[in-house]
């Protein structure tokens, strides 16, 4: 029987021994991540029948990822150039960097509220490499800030001119308020919800690598 022949597109990329895998090393560094994660949360059960051909969980459990992938990749990412897959495949095209962010927030839910998971990964992420781009007002000083509003206002004033010895006039007001109410309503809202986001992706993760699946 003829050997089908494999033509590659776009979507695999070249890694080594002219092998070809799905995606880049650090999609799967996520995945092997988040496996460790689900096996070590009480809310979650992993299907350890699904990674017989990862090692198991000792494998998982107990091995650096970089030393567990050299045993590991070729067996279970390489693409097959007659099946045209590899055994082990990913649900779709996995943007790195949110799976990064989706992994930071849920390791570090134990600083607090939302505000201040996105303020420790924001300061580190600088630090270390780049600023998380939804982050950006987590480093901010809001206490030292004011936001300043202009409006006009009614007020009653004497007149004894006046059928009742008062009139109504309008005034221009400025109303200072403290930059943190207003970063509450606007900016930090915001990246709350983003961390909230990140934190959702998270859980779908660790429920997908719980059925062998990312």
């Amino acid at each position: 029987m003829k050997k089908k022949q494999f033509y590659s597109d776009s979507k695999y990329v070249r890694y080594k021994d002219g092998t070809w895998i799905e995606c880049r090393k650090r999609i799967y560094l996520y995945w092997f991540k988040f496996l460790r994660h689900a096996e070590e949360s009480s809310e979650h059960k992993v299907n350890w029948r699904k990674y017989q051909d990862w090692g198991g969980r000792d494998a998982v459990m107990n091995m650096r990822f970089d030393d567990w992938w050299k045993q590991h990749w070729k067996h279970c990412f390489g693409i097959d150039e007659e099946l045209g897959r590899a055994r082990y495949m990913v649900s779709k095209r996995h943007k790195a960097d949110g799976i990064r962010y989706a992994l930071l927030c849920y390791e570090n839910q134990h600083r607090g509220t939302n505000w201040d998971i996105a303020i420790h990964i924001q300061k580190v992420e600088t630090a270390k490499r780049y600023p998380v781009p939804l982050f950006t007002y987590a480093l901010e000083d809001l206490k030292t800030k004011t936001y300043m509003t202009t409006g006009i206002k009614k007020k009653r004033v004497f007149d004894e001119e006046s059928r009742t010895n008062y009139k109504y006039v309008t005034e221009e007001v400025h109303d200072e308020y403290d930059y943190e109410a207003f970063q509450n309503r606007e900016e930090k809202r915001m990246v709350q919800g983003y961390v909230s986001r990140y934190l959702k992706q998270a859980k779908g993760y660790l429920e997908s690598v719980c059925r062998g699946e990312f």
